[in-house]
C-alpha cells in the first residue's frame, strides 16, 4: 500500500472529527489487523457506514470544487505535465498506472461538479453494476486484469464493499473518486472547448478559465451525453435525469403508466427502476408508488417470458418474469418491437396515440465535439504485442481511451465470441486494460 496522499489524509482527519461519520471508521478499527494497511481499513470503515460515506462525498465534492485550489493547481504545474479530459473510470486507472509506474500525477479535467464519471450520476444509489461482484486480481506490471472489480491501487475496491451480487452505482463510484483523490490533482467545473498545438505540446483552453499548457492530452470521456431525442426534462426524461429523480425522494409518486425507449444497459435499468428491481428508492413504498405498467419501446428485446429466459444474460433475467401475467392476471411490463419518437405534452408524454405519464428515452450517446480532438484527428495506437489499445493524435500529443476510442475487436475476442455482443464494444471489461497498457508503456512526455 502506498502513503495515502494529502487529500486522503485531510478526509480522513476530516472525518475522524465529525462522531456520527466516523462511527464506521472506528468499529472497522476493531478488525484492522485483517486489512493490508490501517488506510484501507479506515476507507473501508467510511464506505460501509451510510452516514461516513455522505460525509466523505461531499467532503471530496467541497474540496475539489475550491476555486483558489483550482487557480494554484493550474499555476503550479510544468508545460509538460499529463492532462486527463474526464473523471470516470479510465481516468482513474489511467492515473492510478501511471502513478504506480512513477510518473508524477496527471491533471484531471471535469466539466461537472460531480467526480466520477456515469457512476457518480448521483449520491444515493440507483442502479446495479451489471458484472458480477468478484474480486480483481492483479496482472504482469498492472496492465492486465483491469475490471471494474480491480482498479489497479486504488485505496479499496468495489468488490471488497459488498457482498450481493451485484453492486450498485455507488460502490463503484466511490472507488473511483478515491482513487482520483490519490493518484490526480482534480479540476471540477472545467469544460475544455479546444486542443491546439503548443509546440510540442498541447494548449488546453478551459471556459471561463485560463488556458493549460500539456505535454500530453488523454481524453477520457466516455460514451458521451445522452441523445435527447424530444427529452423535456419533465415528462420525457434522458437515463441521467431519470437517474437523477431516482435519486430524491418519492421519485414515482403519480407514475402509474411508463414508457422506456431503446434497449440498451440504460433502458435496462430504468426498466428495472420501474419495477422496483434497482436499489429502492429513498422513502418509496409499494403501496404508494407502484407503476402499474411500462410499456417498452425496443426492437431487438424478446417479447415473451421464456425468449428473455433463453437470450437475455446476467442479472437482467429477473426482468422476464414480468413479461407474463402475474397471479391476478396483470402484466406489468411489455416489449413492443417499435421505434418510436415521443412528443412531450405539458403534463404527459404521448407516442404512436398512447399518453404516458413519464417516458425515458435511453436511445444511445453523441460525443459532445472538442475543436481539436475529433475522431477522424485520430489512428490506431498499438502496444508491443500489436494490440489496439487507444487511438493516438495524427499531430498532437493527445490519446484518446476508453469507449469513444471505438477499438476495434483483437482476433481473440473474435475467436471468443465477445465480438458477437453488440454492447461489448464499449464494454469496460473489454477496454478498461487497453487503457492500463498505454498507461504502463508509454514514455514521460516531453514539451519544448
Amino acid at each position: 500500500m502506498i502513503e495515502p496522499s494529502t487529500q486522503i489524509q485531510a478526509l480522513l482527519a476530516a472525518v475522524s472529527l465529525r462522531p456520527a461519520a466516523a462511527e464506521g471508521m472506528r468499529t472497522i478499527m476493531q478488525r484492522q489487523s485483517e486489512f493490508p494497511s490501517q488506510t484501507q481499513a479506515q476507507l473501508t470503515g467510511i464506505a460501509l457506514d451510510p452516514y461516513g460515506r455522505e460525509f466523505a462525498d461531499q467532503f471530496l465534492d467541497t474540496y475539489w470544487s475550491d476555486d483558489q485550489r483550482h487557480h494554484d493547481i493550474i499555476s503550479a504545474g510544468g508545460t509538460d505535465r499529463e492532462v486527463i479530459i474526464g473523471s470516470g473510470f479510465h481516468a482513474a486507472t489511467y492515473a492510478a498506472v501511471r502513478v504506480l509506474a512513477g510518473y508524477p500525477k496527471p491533471l484531471v479535467l471535469e466539466r461537472h461538479q460531480r467526480v466520477g464519471g456515469t457512476f457518480a450520476l448521483t449520491a444515493r444509489p440507483t442502479f446495479w453494476l451489471n458484472s458480477r461482484n468478484r474480486a480483481g486480481g492483479a496482472g504482469p506490471a498492472g496492465d492486465q486484469g483491469v475490471s471494474l472489480n480491480y482498479l489497479p491501487g486504488a485505496p479499496i475496491q468495489a468488490a471488497d464493499l459488498s457482498m450481493i451480487e451485484y453492486q450498485p452505482n455507488t460502490d463503484m463510484a466511490f472507488v473511483i473518486r478515491l482513487a482520483l483523490a490519490q493518484f490526480a490533482d482534480v479540476v471540477t467545473n472545467a469544460t475544455v472547448s479546444s486542443v491546439s498545438a503548443a509546440g510540442t505540446g498541447a494548449k488546453i483552453e478551459i471556459a471561463g478559465k485560463a488556458p493549460i499548457l500539456a505535454g500530453r492530452v488523454i481524453d477520457a470521456r466516455g460514451v458521451g451525453d445522452p441523445i435527447q431525442d424530444g427529452a423535456n426534462g419533465t415528462t420525457v426524461l434522458t437515463f441521467r435525469q431519470f437517474m437523477q429523480r431516482m435519486a430524491g425522494m418519492w421519485p414515482l409518486r403519480g407514475l402509474r403508466r411508463v414508457a422506456v425507449v431503446g434497449g440498451g444497459d440504460s433502458a435496462k435499468c430504468a426498466v428495472e427502476s420501474c419495477l422496483g428491481l434497482a436499489p429502492q428508492p429513498f422513502m418509496a413504498a409499494a403501496a404508494l408508488d407502484q407503476v402499474d405498467r411500462i410499456d417498452w419501446y425496443a426492437e431487438d428485446l424478446p417479447t415473451t417470458c421464456e425468449q428473455w429466459q433463453t437470450d437475455i444474460r446476467s442479472r437482467y433475467q429477473a426482468t422476464g418474469r414480468y413479461l407474463r401475467p402475474d397471479r391476478r392476471g396483470v402484466q406489468r411490463l411489455t416489449v413492443i418491437s417499435r421505434r418510436v419518437r415521443p412528443i412531450a405534452l405539458p403534463d404527459a408524454a404521448l407516442i404512436g396515440g398512447r399518453t404516458y405519464d413519464l417516458v425515458i428515452v435511453c436511445t444511445g450517446n453523441r460525443e459532445t465535439p472538442i475543436d481539436g480532438l475529433d475522431l477522424a484527428s485520430f489512428d490506431q495506437y498499438t502496444a508491443a504485442d500489436g494490440t489496439v489499445v487507444a487511438r493516438t493524435h495524427y499531430t498532437l500529443p493527445a490519446f484518446r481511451v476508453g469507449p469513444h476510442a471505438k477499438l476495434p475487436f483483437t482476433a481473440t475476442e473474435r475467436a471468443d465470441g465477445v465480438a458477437d455482443i453488440t454492447p461489448n464494444a464499449v464494454s469496460m471489461f473489454r477496454t478498461a486494460p487497453k487503457t492500463a497498457a498505454l498507461a504502463a508503456t508509454l514514455p514521460a512526455p516531453t514539451r519544448s
